[in-house]
């Protein structure tokens, strides 16, 4: 389209130049024809006008041709330069632009979100490590009083609780030969006592059932007849193997006191309960479930001790055994003391029969105080001497030149760990 209009500029202009070169030439012959006629005489021949001035009139000497130069003046044209112009549209290379949307690269941005690595701030529950330590840490306040010479008499009820499973025969003789160990304690120390006899057979017909008869098993019937005394025990406390294999002496202990608490329990008297068995307790609840019943029989939970003479080492040879974990647990909680029932039989009793008689002129503690640590007050006064504290059975005992007035209150502070929810 711009070529056809250039052509058309281009014969325009050569119309126009030829028509001006025309008008040119026609000016410029009379001009020329009049300076010749000047510079001449005038004549009359006419033959200058009858020459043919068209003849020698610029055609000849070739200017109108020799002027197609001046159309060089079609220079102007190269305008068309400006349609070089075109190279704008090279402008197209802005779409090059495109590069930016590279920018797409910064939502590699989406690195950040590697940010969810904070998340891993969850550790910080880690802080829950802290409480951990509240076993150890966390300890409550407990304050247990008594009155001096409160027990005086040295009352103290002892309920057996024997194994009447197959296995049992040996151990039953052992215990009815070396009574004497563990009752003379009792006779020299003048401790009014009552005892009774029940099995671990927790079937409906045995459950808690007392053997033989417990108005002959006191210190009144010992020291009226030692000999009839120390029969009855021996014949009633081989209770026979007939009992049933599934060993749960914690429970016919519970059900005994159900049964005989009103007829057999003094109020004033501490209340000693001994396991004997060569099987672990096999009842159906917690042992601290059992632990409570038991206390749950005195004004004060220090009052009742349990001792278990069972299995503490599993022996080869003795497939029936078990080792009396259950046992040994109610009797640690409880300040009792513990004895192995393969060991020689005259030292147990003799023990256990010891650590019930120092109850009597001690002050047992329902709990063990956490690490042993208890303050004494005898009528509100601290006393930092003159006293012992037994960690074994958890008792508070004064030497004999510092015990305290009859009547006089003695007062125990000591702390103990809190008590863990959802512990056995």
């Amino acid at each position: 389209m711009l070529s056809i209009l250039m052509k058309g500029n281009k014969h325009l202009l050569l119309a126009m130049f030829m028509l001006q070169l025309g008008a040119c030439k026609q000016s410029e012959f009379y001009d020329k024809a009049a300076l010749l006629d000047a510079g001449k005489a005038p004549t009359s021949t006419g033959t200058e006008t009858g020459t043919n001035p068209g003849t020698t009139t610029p055609p000849e000497n070739g200017t109108g041709d020799g002027t197609v130069d001046p159309p060089v003046v079609i220079t102007p044209p190269v305008i068309v330069t400006p349609p070089v112009v075109v190279t704008p549209p090279d402008i197209v290379t802005p779409p090059v632009v495109v590069t930016p949307p590279v920018v797409i690269d910064p939502p590699v941005v989406v690195t950040p979100p590697v940010v969810i690595a904070p998340p891993v701030v969850v550790t910080p529950p880690v802080v829950i490590e802290p409480p951990v330590v509240v076993p150890g840490i966390l300890l409550n306040d407990r304050i247990e009083i008594f009155t001096q010479d409160s027990f005086k008499d040295g009352d103290v009820d002892i309920l057996w609780v024997v194994d009447d499973s197959g296995s049992m025969a040996d151990n039953q003789k052992a215990l009815a030969l070396n009574f004497s160990n563990f009752i003379n304690q009792f006779l020299v120390k003048n401790i009014d006592f009552k005892m009774a006899i029940t099995t671990t057979d927790a079937t409906s017909i045995h459950n808690g059932k007392m053997v033989g008869d417990s108005s002959k098993l006191t210190s009144a019937s010992a020291i009226g007849n030692r000999t009839a005394f120390t029969q009855n025990f021996s014949k009633w406390i081989k209770v026979g193997t007939s009992g049933s294999g599934i060993e749960q002496g914690l429970k016919t202990a519970s059900t005994f006191l159900d049964r005989y608490s009103s007829s057999f329990l003094r109020n004033d008297a501490y209340l000693a309960i001994v396991f004997v068995s060569d099987e672990n307790d096999q009842s159906d609840k917690k042992v601290s479930e059992y632990i409570a019943r038991y206390q749950s029989a005195k004004a004060k939970k220090g009052m009742v001790k349990t001792y278990s003479i069972v299995t503490q080492t599993k022996r080869p040879a003795a497939q029936a055994e078990t080792i009396g974990t259950r046992y040994n647990e109610v009797s640690k909680a409880s300040g009792g003391a513990i004895g192995d029932i393969d060991a020689n039989f005259s030292n147990t009793l003799k023990d256990i029969g010891g650590n019930i008689v120092n109850l009597i002129d001690s002050f047992a503690l329902a709990e063990s105080p956490y690490d042993n640590n208890i303050q004494v007050y005898v009528n509100n006064v601290q006393v930092n001497s003159g006293w012992i504290f037994d960690m074994s059975s958890h008792s508070l005992k004064f030497n004999v030149d510092a015990i305290p007035a009859e009547g006089a209150k003695i007062e125990v502070r000591y702390k103990v760990k809190a008590t863990v929810l959802g512990a056995i």
